[in-house]
């Protein structure tokens, strides 16, 4: 049973990208991918209620030893705890809906089996990293959904801007990805070990493991100065975005940094607080939907980085909010796609404003409702559990770095209920363009497969409310009232902010906020320009230079 999770994900990889799908079809393709995510979804919940409920940690030897250097081994190892967990059945519920979704939105698609195919395969990648028990393993996974992700951004590899946003990930990546290679060949050196439990480092050792390895986390989970390639990565068609951005690649940073737990550092708490506010105002001044999506999503990674670095209780919290914003995250997207469709594949927000349950269905609109409830914090949501314990736990943390940490998580609290009703204002209710969506309604007909892919990331955000969301808020009593309760008044704040700011055309710093303080140029100005410049330069006297030489050479001996 330990064992389904991977096994039926690269079955269905594997089976839906072969020779194999010409003789399934789209249709056989569809069946196989949706009944091997389905037997990953339901051995995962089996898996986690023996591991949360049983408290029975399972260690699998499945292929024994990998590869030997001296007297170190390296073992094809399952190790399932109770991070492993929870992790497991988040992947792999957000993971099965979104390919019930994808059946439907890419149904037209003429490569169907390869997209589905892509799909599954990161889905794979991703088990394989949240089960392995050693770095090595670790690695492996995380490589894996690096190569996917490139696939997957990419996949409309006739448009220019989606190939460019599929090369700009994966170098932004790279960067990331080889000094966190580094630390791990790091830890082998000092230790002679690659397991999780690095406690016999030293303090001096540790701290630039810390850097290092934070670095790495830093890339995969778009924290500040490595964010620049997560709002391109937008190209893709929406259920990637749903899957990458909700449960999976962007999450796997944050997982590898608490697990592990012995790297605390004030750093991780000035990096993730900044890109909490960070990504909070470009998502403020962003018209596109998806991208603004995709900015909370980074915004949130930023309290999940936060809490990290505040210590153990941190880590649990840190956990906490990863499991409950990949339920209403990938329902924010989901739904996104449908409003997309509606609205004929525009995503620009000020052309919006007719939509209505009649284009989008009732379903749609209470899915983008509950999520965005959720992503604001209302009250007695999981959002609201998760994310406010994270702020308490700032509050209190004995750490200096904290309290300014705890000022700029409140200012991205209210930034982020700002933009979050503006986006559903901007959506359903204000017409900017003058446009009747009433003339021509789409209606699109209910799918049942969409309805499942809805239903399961609901039901799993009412079962995150009722189990163990909280439980971390309990040891929370002595934070004072109106600390407590600060959350919920700028959530209010952010409600009349953005019904204001969302009928007025007047923004002061619009332009700058737009253009995302202007990373993208910086980067574009400095580094990218300085290697084409130092290719072009090697090519001409190195590579070029060298052909020409040899040429010459062969043509005066003859």
């Amino acid at each position: 049973m330990y064992l389904l999770p991977l096994l039926s994900t690269f079955l269905s990889s594997f089976l839906c990208g072969s020779m194999f799908a010409r003789l399934f079809g789209h249709r056989g393709s569809i069946v196989i991918s949706i009944f091997c995510l389905l037997v990953s979804f339901l051995s995962s919940l089996l898996i986690w209620y023996e591991v949360a409920i049983a408290s029975c940690e399972v260690y699998v030897d499945v292929f024994g030893t990998w590869f030997t250097v001296g007297s170190f081994n390296v073992y094809w190892n399952i190790y399932v705890d109770l991070t492993t967990a929870h992790m497991l059945l988040t992947v792999t519920s957000v993971s099965f809906a979104v390919h019930c979704y994808a059946t439907v939105y890419m149904k037209s698609d003429p490569h169907l089996n390869l997209f589905m195919s892509y799909l599954s395969l990161f889905t794979f990648f991703m088990v394989v990293l949240v089960c392995s028990d050693n770095l090595i393993g670790m690695l492996v996974g995380w490589e894996g959904i690096g190569v996917c992700s490139y696939l997957l951004i990419g996949y409309y590899s006739h448009r220019l801007s989606a190939v460019k946003s599929a090369q700009k990930a994966i170098l932004v990546n790279r960067v990331s990805d080889g000094l966190l290679l580094w630390g791990i060949l790091w830890v082998w050196w000092h230790t002679g070990s690659l397991e999780y439990d690095l406690a016999c480092l030293s303090t001096q050792t540790s701290i630039f493991l810390s850097l290092a390895i934070l670095i790495g986390a830093m890339g995969k989970s778009a924290q500040i100065g490595f964010h620049v390639w997560l709002a391109d990565a937008m190209e893709g068609p929406t259920p990637v975005s749903a899957l990458i951005h909700a449960a999976t690649l962007v999450t796997a940073g944050v997982y590898v940094m608490t697990r592990l737990s012995v790297f605390y550092d004030g750093v991780i708490i000035v990096v993730g607080a900044l890109t909490a506010l960070m990504a909070g105002i470009f998502g403020y001044f962003q018209a596109d939907l998806k991208r603004v999506i995709a900015f909370s999503t980074c915004s949130q990674l930023g309290y999940m980085m936060v809490s990290v670095g505040l210590g153990e209780h941190g880590a649990d919290a840190a956990m906490c909010h990863l499991m409950t914003h990949a339920s209403f995250k990938a329902a924010l997207f989901l739904a996104a796609g449908v409003i997309i469709t509606s609205a004929g594949g525009n995503q620009h927000m000020g052309r919006y404003g007719g939509l209505s349950a009649i284009h989008c269905s009732l379903f749609c609109f209470l899915t983008l409702l509950v999520g965005c409830l959720c992503l604001m914090g209302l009250p007695e949501t999981s959002g609201f559990y998760s994310k406010e314990t994270i702020i308490n736990l700032s509050y209190v943390c004995f750490n200096p770095l904290a309290d300014y940490a705890h000022t700029l998580l409140v200012i991205a609290a209210f930034i982020t209920c700002s933009y979050t009703v503006k986006l559903f204002i901007q959506s359903f209710f204000y017409d900017f363009n003058g446009s009747d969506f009433n003339v021509n309604p789409v209606n699109p007909s209910p799918n049942l497969l969409i309805g499942v892919a809805f239903t399961v990331l609901l039901f799993d955000i009412m079962f995150k409310i009722w189990t163990g969301t909280n439980l971390l808020s309990g040891i929370l009593f002595f934070v004072p009232w109106g600390v407590k309760t600060l959350p919920v008044g700028l959530m209010i704040a952010g409600f009349l902010t953005a019904t204001a700011a969302v009928t007025s055309r007047n923004f002061g710093l619009m332009r700058f906020c737009a253009t995302r303080w202007g990373f993208d140029q910086l980067y574009a100005r400095t580094i990218v320009q300085l290697v084409l410049d130092w290719g072009r330069i090697t090519w001409g006297t190195g590579d070029k230079g060298l052909f020409i030489v040899n040429n010459l050479y062969g043509r005066s001996s003859k």
